[in-house]
């Protein structure tokens, strides 16, 4: 990025569809997995005039080297994540996202999608912290159970061939967010979480 320090970037976006919007000038744009083709080639013609960043559920080494190429921060979201934000955006133009490479997550007011950077790794990691968490929880045993089979479920499909990564990442963000909710609603104040298992 022209050596310019790129931490996080917080600006208005566009919602793309098949085409760029006429006129639409944002530093943030949204890409439809769908119409990616015809998007994907607008967004390498603007040749660093466009977007800084764009948010995508599919993006190809190809795209993603000719984005990169014209100046442009590539974000890959699961699906459910970025026909979100497209909704969000396309509600009201004037929200604001903070795309923040720092925490590795896209924020719009109450939407939060994460996205991986460092890979299969970063998806293990915060397996293994889900684990910890619930092996060291005071939860019901009925909540932990649930919870587990959630963990097990994102694990096995963490392990299929071709696994959508960032929708693995998603829902890992969910179920860490559904332990910490969980144990706050079971906990007296002040209580200290009791390990169930090592």
């Amino acid at each position: 990025m022209a050596g310019i320090p790129f931490d996080s970037c917080t600006g208005r976006a566009i919602s793309v569809r098949d085409h760029l919007p006429a006129g639409g000038a944002a530093p943030i744009a949204i890409a439809d997995p769908h119409g990616w083709i015809s998007a994907g080639l607008a967004f390498a013609a603007l040749g660093g005039r466009g977007p800084r960043i764009v948010i995508s559920a599919r993006l190809d080494d190809m795209m993603r080297y000719n984005l990169i190429k014209n100046g442009m921060a590539c974000v890959c979201l699961a699906e459910i994540s970025v026909s979100e934000l497209q909704d969000a955006v396309e509600s009201d133009p004037g929200i604001l996202l903070t795309v923040d490479f720092a925490r590795r997550d896209v924020r719009a007011r109450s939407l939060v999608a994460r996205f991986d950077i460092g890979g299969g790794d970063e998806v293990a990691r915060g397996l293994l912290i889900a684990q910890r968490l619930l092996c060291s929880s005071g939860l019901a045993g009925d909540d932990r159970v649930r919870l587990q089979h959630r963990l097990v479920a994102i694990g096995d499909a963490v392990k299929v061939p071709g696994a959508d990564a960032a929708r693995c990442a998603w829902r890992l963000d969910r179920l860490l967010a559904d332990i910490a909710q969980a144990e706050d609603q079971g906990r007296p104040a002040g209580a200290s979480s009791t390990p169930w298992c090592r």
